[in-house]
């Protein structure tokens, strides 16, 4: 049978030029530009970063770059294990190893210790938590210790003195509670605990067992890195750590491409550097190309997404598409099987996915984690009837905000609290409103962990006939014909924002449709 030869675009024939290094094939139609500069020239013996809109080809534009690169030992990091294995099923060139950055440090740590056995539970983070707190420790506040040790090691892994821990403390929920504080034990002492065990897991001996988070930790806070590669792809640069991005850099002796939307980058509050493409390109003096045509989105679609990110545009063949408003009341009658409703936030997507159950429409919320972490909260209200347990909400809602603005009062802007404790009040406002929907019509407390278990699932994305309500966040990455987005939950005040109403755009293939109080019926 007679292959057919695929036709690139003239953006990928530019990055494929780079790959090969070759200077004198670019043909030119892809140098960004904004409102002072305009770049021509591309050095193909230093660093390139690729700035990859939404739906233009990225993962294909890289496997074609690396099949084509004259290196002799290639790693392209890519950002989870799926993509991994997705991309090894795609690459040619046997000197290319893909691999993400956890599997990388794993194969440094075992250059360092041997016999390392990996375990990815919570015994690795228990064992360490013991060590430090001794038996006299209450449990709760070694939950507290772990949580915070294993957080400081997946994303500040050079975390040695007070202070230093305070801020993910705040945002991954590892404070005590203030009658903990009262009996001895204030954050402060928290974090005392978790730099102790940081520290002590950094002399980790051979035959010893390390957890998923070691695995960045340990080669980067040891300087246990070496330079192997001659060429680092970085994959989703945007939603990579600074620890994970160390780890890549720590491994390169060559041309390092970082690929990426910078557009895309809403997970700040993971920890994830959304500056990494543009710091990463000054650091390394990266020439830049685009891959700003998408083939998912049709042209209404783009257009509206051209609002907030300029040089995002339409491909050549795109269909037309739709966009067109609808009343919040109208939801539950248009959205069908395999379509997304996304909001900013997640309590919307309770009333509203048990509205679209009531009305015999197969449901989920996506999101396990969430559920679970409703669960817990619901038994530790310990409430004995539904009245009981809406007073109980209430009085942990105002607890937990008060106690944050007082925080929030002592924050400065240049310490980078200010926006992780607003996010807080935001996350503890949420979970209320999620619990106060949940209880309505509830007949008691077991009902209501009932609908959680059955709403909230990690199953399914949409692929088996449900209508998928979902985060923006949880949502990226993922496509499908018809995106209902809730508008008023959108905001506008700063760019992580106007990257959520991007993503939250840039998910429908055929029909976006912006679901809104105010739409006039």
């Amino acid at each position: 049978m007679e292959t057919v030869e695929r036709k690139w675009s003239v953006q990928q024939e530019d990055i494929f030029a780079w790959f090969e290094k070759d200077q004198h094939h670019f043909i030119g139609g892809n140098y960004r530009f904004n409102e002072d500069e305009y770049e021509v020239y591309i050095d193909v013996e230093g660093h390139l970063v690729v700035r990859a809109r939404a739906g233009t080809g990225k993962t294909t534009t890289i496997v074609e770059g690396v099949n084509r690169a004259p290196e002799s030992s290639i790693l392209v990091a890519a950002y989870n294990k799926k993509i991994a294995q997705e991309l090894v099923l795609s690459v040619t060139n046997p000197n290319v190893t893909v691999k993400t950055l956890h599997a990388v440090g794993y194969a440094a740590v075992r250059r360092f210790r041997e016999r390392i056995k990996c375990d990815f539970g919570n015994g690795r983070a228990d064992s360490l938590t013991e060590l430090v707190c001794g038996k006299t420790a209450p449990d709760a506040i070694k939950r507290l210790v772990s949580k915070l040790h294993t957080k400081g090691r997946e994303i500040l892994p050079h975390a040695n003195k007070a202070g230093d821990l305070i801020e993910i403390a705040i945002k991954y929920e590892c404070e005590p509670d203030e009658s903990w504080a009262n009996s001895g034990f204030p954050l402060e002492r928290i974090e005392e605990f978790a730099l102790q065990a940081m520290e002590l897991a950094s002399q980790i001996k051979s035959g010893e067992t390390i957890d998923g988070s070691d695995m960045i930790f340990l080669p980067v806070r040891n300087h246990w890195l070496q330079k192997e590669f001659d060429m680092v792809v970085i994959d989703e640069a945007q939603d990579m750590t600074n620890s994970q991005l160390e780890i890549a850099q720590g491994v390169n002796r060559g041309r390092t491409c970082i690929v990426g939307d910078d557009r895309q980058a809403i997970y700040g509050f993971r920890g994830a550097d959304s500056n990494s493409i543009d710091r990463l390109k000054a650091e390394l003096k990266a020439s830049e190309l685009g891959l700003t045509v998408t083939y998912r989105c049709p042209q209404s679609v783009v257009r509206l997404a051209q609002e907030i990110v300029f040089d995002f545009e339409c491909g050549p063949n795109n269909e037309e598409g739709a966009v067109y408003d609808l009343h919040t009341s109208q939801l539950a009658t248009e959205a069908g099987p395999g379509d997304f409703i996304l909001s900013r936030v997640n309590a919307p997507l309770v009333s509203i996915a048990m509205k679209l159950l009531r009305s015999g429409k197969r449901t989920k919320v996506a999101g396990k984690d969430i559920g679970k972490g409703l669960v817990t909260l619901i038994r530790k209200f310990k409430a004995t009837s539904v009245p009981d347990f809406l007073r109980k909400v209430e009085s942990w809602e105002t607890k937990e905000v008060n106690r944050l603005k007082i925080l929030l009062a002592a924050a400065t802007s240049t310490n980078g609290r200010v926006s992780t404790i607003q996010g807080k009040i935001e996350e503890v406002q949420d979970k209320a409103e999620m619990l106060i929907s949940l209880s309505e019509g509830s007949k008691n407390i077991d009902e209501i962990t009932n609908r959680i278990e059955s709403l909230f699932t990690d199953d399914g994305q949409g692929d088996k006939g449900l209508i998928v309500c979902s985060s923006v966040h949880r949502a990226k990455g993922l496509e499908t014909d018809k995106v209902f987005v809730l508008k008023d939950t959108l905001r506008y005040h700063n760019i992580e924002e106007d990257n959520i109403r991007y993503v939250s755009f840039t998910r429908a293939k055929q029909t976006l449709v912006l679901v809104s109080d105010n739409v006039r019926m």
